[in-house]
């Protein structure tokens, strides 16, 4: 496997693929990971993916974790707050990250796998695909040229990516000509857990909270303002006026960046894939770009291992662009919806834009849509690598992420789900204590699939045979009440790929070994 690209989403893949064993080089061209900080925001699911590859504990360590947000009028007052949470998933809506410091632990997480090389200062010159390897041209920083054999190449170098431009494949939507002026602080008088966001039509601006006491501070810039002269220190001095005392502000980065929200229609050609922002550039104010990269390697990578490892056919991995295009263009949608309604320079649409969100944010029945963040759209599978069943006439959880809840196994000892499915298929029996799970287990597939067997149980039961894990908090209510007496399939990246009742689980065994072989087509059994 070759990874063109050593940022967030490349470095998560190789370590995703590492820790499957699968032989994998990261080509960077820079001489070292990212000196400066860019994304700023990881989600609880690329949170959920860091723990599942041993490094959640390390980069909790430099982030601030669920950290809020909230919105100040033009007077002032709060117009809505959105406060840190942590989410089904076991871990913060979101978390402030240094982005140096991040690439910097995924390295190292990486490097920790024998099967994983990641080399800086090593730049892409061509690909071509011959047969069943693509062959990647390689220029090393001593000037010379040296050939790359891989089964398959992930591109994932970046917004003006050559790998997509070598495939010949074009972004398309829109880029915005506003700019904005970006200030990343050390050691800012503010150690608040919270974004805020001063919706003033006049000049929009938000502060960010960053690790060890840092924060971002982003200004719009007006009609006739020079970007380059709008970073000088007469600038920004003025700029900061309303907030800070510039001449005291120790700046580690300044810049102007305008927005993108751009997408690829095709994620894939032939063995080359494109992930990251070289697949798509959403504007910032969702919050999602590193994350859906993150999405695209945590939806890729565990196919790539079932192929590798015969358990699927190539004809899966169609099913990538499949499962992820949709989500990513509705991701940059409302990415775009919420800037508009944030930043409007339009006095009259503002003072409307804070008496409804005041309102919608007081109101019960809208209140979690807004202090939740459930605008932000979480991925669904309707096509792809799942087996939903029209016929069911009650709500499935197909299709959708697992939630992580806290779980106790037979020894007493606690901890979040994930740590008992490690890193593979997992069956989940919920709540059937007249079930011997592992004996039931006849179909020769699901030895193939190397599925872990687990019982969990919202009460005391206890099951005839397997091991068994008791629910100790509300995450997993809603599973429980839509899938009692159920048993799920959960493919590695966490979604459930199936639901089936106990005497099902041959058929159901039959139909994955055929979806999975005719890459995502379910057939009529």
């Amino acid at each position: 496997m070759l990874i063109v690209g050593a940022g967030p989403t490349g470095l998560i893949a190789a370590n995703i693929l590492g820790l499957a064993g699968i032989r994998t080089i990261v080509v960077e061209r820079n001489s070292s990971t990212s000196d400066i900080p860019k994304g700023i925001y990881i989600d609880d699911e690329f949170f959920r993916t860091l723990d599942t590859v041993g490094l959640a504990g390390e980069i909790a360590e430099h982030c601030v974790s669920a950290a809020g947000v909230t919105y100040f009028s033009r007077f002032g007052f709060c117009v809505t707050r959105v406060r840190g949470f942590i989410t089904k998933n076991g871990y913060g809506n979101r978390s402030a990250i240094w982005q140096p410091e991040l690439e910097r632990i995924l390295v190292r997480g990486a490097r920790r796998f024998a099967a994983v090389t990641v080399q800086f200062g090593e730049t892409l010159l061509d690909l071509d695909e011959r047969g069943a390897v693509v062959v990647a041209g390689i220029l090393n920083d001593s000037g010379v040229r040296q050939e790359i054999c891989a089964d398959y190449v992930l591109g994932c170098d970046g917004g003006k990516s050559l790998v997509r431009n070598l495939l010949g494949i074009q972004m398309e939507g829109r880029s915005y000509k506003q700019p904005w002026v970006v200030v990343d602080v050390l050691n800012d008088s503010d150690t608040s857990p919270f974004s805020k966001y001063f919706v003033n039509p006049k000049r929009p601006t938000d502060s960010i909270p960053a690790p060890f006491h840092g924060r971002r501070f982003e200004f719009m810039l007006l009609p006739g303002e020079d970007p380059e002269t709008m970073l000088e220190d007469r600038s920004l001095r003025r700029l900061f006026a309303p907030f800070r005392d510039f001449d005291n502000l120790e700046i580690c980065r300044r810049a102007v960046y305008t927005f993108h929200a751009l997408c690829v229609r095709t994620m894939r050609k032939g063995r080359v894939f494109l992930l990251g922002d070289a697949a798509h550039l959403m504007p910032p104010f969702g919050a999602s770009g590193m994350n859906s990269g993150h999405r695209d390697a945590s939806n890729l990578c565990w196919k790539l291992v079932a192929v590798f490892q015969g358990v699927t056919s190539m004809a899966t991995l169609d099913t990538y662009e499949t499962e992820r295009l949709a989500h990513t263009q509705a991701t940059i949608n409302i990415s775009v919806l919420l800037g508009r309604i944030v930043n409007t320079r339009s006095a009259v649409l503002a003072f409307f834009r804070d008496l409804l969100f005041w309102v919608l944010s007081r109101v019960p029945p809208t209140r979690g849509y807004i202090t939740e963040m459930k605008y932000i759209p979480r991925a669904r599978i309707g096509e792809g690598l799942v087996v939903h069943d029209a016929s069911r006439s009650t709500p499935t959880w197909v299709g959708r992420m697992i939630p992580q809840p806290h779980v106790q196994d037979s020894t007493g000892s606690t901890a979040l789900l994930d740590s008992h499915l490690g890193y593979g298929f997992a069956l989940i029996a919920v709540d059937c204590s007249s079930l011997d799970l592992t004996s039931t287990l006849r179909h020769a597939y699901w030895q193939v699939l190397g599925v872990n067997v687990i019982h969990l149980f919202s009460t005391d039961q206890r099951p005839l045979g397997g091991a068994w894990l008791r629910l100790l908090d509300d995450r997993f209510r809603e599973v429980v009440r839509q899938h009692t007496g159920e048993v799920l399939l959960v493919r590695p990246d966490r979604y459930v790929a199936a639901v089936a009742s106990p005497h099902e689980l041959d058929t159901l065994a039959q139909k994955i070994e055929h979806l999975f072989h005719l890459g995502g087509k379910t057939p009529a059994l």
